[in-house]
């Protein structure tokens, strides 16, 4: 299965925000692709740990953003939030485990989600700043 169609990320307009959805569109889909070629590349899993550092930092810095500029939904916007860095949680607790699923099939999900949620929960602060 090649990896999830995903460009790049749409911008929000807020230069380190955009350059961080970049680094980790960058990260993920280079993780994709190196797993494709060698599904147990070395340094695979730690590429998956820095992928959930980058996304942590990267979720305090929008979530300071928004909160500094008053964003109404920043509550919901949190706990969007907390939904996928407790799923990436999760399946780090489970690496290396009987029920840890291939590394592949979570670069490819986490794909998915960071790019719906940046599509949707991301673009809906965008149109409140405009």
């Amino acid at each position: 299965m090649d990896a999830p169609r995903w460009d790049s990320p749409e911008p929000v307009g807020i230069p380190r925000l955009d350059e961080q959805h970049l680094q980790m569109h960058r990260l993920v889909t280079g993780l994709i692709r190196a797993l494709e070629e060698d599904p147990g590349g070395a340094g695979a899993e730690d590429r998956f740990v820095e992928l959930f550092h980058t996304t942590v930092e990267h979720f305090k810095t929008e979530e300071d953003y928004l909160e500094a500029h008053g964003y109404p939904d920043l509550v919901a916007h949190r706990f969007e939030h907390e939904l996928l860095l407790d799923w990436f949680r999760d399946n780090l607790a489970r690496r290396g485990g009987p029920s840890a699923p291939p590394l592949l099939q979570l670069a490819r999900e986490y794909a998915e989600i960071i790019q719906r949620h940046q599509q949707t929960v991301d673009q809906a602060y965008v149109a409140w700043l405009k």
